[in-house]
């Protein structure tokens, strides 16, 4: 007699599961923005922390950013480059040529731009490279 809430409770579990994988989901989407290209785009991959958008076409790299929501570079490289991966552990790209027989391995590194006016500064102001020291006594 006890045996029958058990198993009435086991077949209304694995009924409800049934029912819920049965169900069709649905899903919302917003368009988020579009980009205009200088030509029409060949491959594209992410950087492996998803601030990036590599974006391949005809003559260049176009790199999107998500924070700024544009394209803020553009890398220039040879025509015919038709596929692109990005290797994460090298922070690069690698772009290929099927028709060319060629592979080109672009590395990237972020440089951040800093203000420095008015902070006190040795040498001269119109010096070509910047070199900023950030320390903390404590």
């Amino acid at each position: 007699m006890k045996k029958t809430p058990v198993i009435c409770g086991i077949v209304l579990i694995i009924g409800l599961l049934y029912a819920t994988s049965a169900m069709p989901v649905q899903v919302e989407w917003t368009i988020s923005g579009e980009l205009d290209l200088k030509a029409p785009p060949e491959d594209m991959c992410a950087s492996a922390d998803g601030k990036w958008l590599y974006i391949l076409s005809a003559g260049e790299v176009a790199v999107y950013s998500f924070a700024e929501e544009k394209i803020v570079n553009r890398i220039a490289i040879e025509k015919g480059f038709d596929r692109m991966i990005c290797i994460k552990e090298k922070n690069s790209l690698v772009v290929t040529s099927r028709s060319g027989n060629t592979v080109q391995i672009i590395q990237l590194e972020e440089v951040y731009q800093f203000d420095t006016s008015g902070l006190p500064f040795q040498g001269s102001k119109s010096a070509p490279v910047t070199v900023a020291v950030f320390s903390d006594y404590q």
